[in-house]
């Protein structure tokens, strides 16, 4: 997958207040968004997915490790909320108290048609972190930029 990285942009707050919702807010929720808050609660799962990587490395053929490989990736939606990010209408709202600004760096890739965001950020005290996650059917990122210290994630959806 080729990556390009995305400009972050200061994004100011136009006056205009948008709550705040919680990603996975009760009887609101997506069933697919519960799943995936579930499937990232369970630990040995991912041992599981692990093994069966690696027994697909060693014995499967491109389209299966192709497959593994995509149906691994979290949604935005639940890697966002996984680092106690929030949603504010179209936006997604990922706190970095904390992360070095200079130091952020978000790409963006395509499979087919998953689009994929990777975010790489440093901390003051050494701490680092990256996430790779995939934007929902349909959707595409139309700006990421800095609010105060909050990244923004401004998603289009078709």
């Amino acid at each position: 997958m080729d990556w390009t990285t995305v400009e972050l942009v200061s994004i100011s707050n136009d006056g205009e207040q948008v709550e705040p919702e919680p990603i996975l807010a009760g009887l609101s929720a997506s069933p697919s968004d519960l799943h995936d808050a579930f499937l990232t609660d369970i630990p040995h799962l991912q041992e599981t997915q692990l093994a069966h990587a690696t027994l697909l490395e060693t014995v499967g053929d491109d389209v299966e490790t192709h497959f593994s490989a995509l149906s691994n990736l979290q949604t935005a939606d639940a890697a966002i909320a996984t680092l106690g990010g929030f949603r504010e209408g179209d936006a997604l709202v990922l706190p970095l108290q904390g992360a070095i600004q200079d130091r952020v760096q978000l790409e963006i890739g395509a499979n087919g048609d998953t689009t994929v965001l990777r975010l790489h950020a440093e901390g003051e005290e050494g701490v680092n972190f990256s996430r790779t996650f995939a934007l929902p059917t349909g959707c595409q990122l139309a700006q990421a930029g800095w609010r105060g210290n909050n990244l923004i994630l401004d998603i289009n959806r078709d």
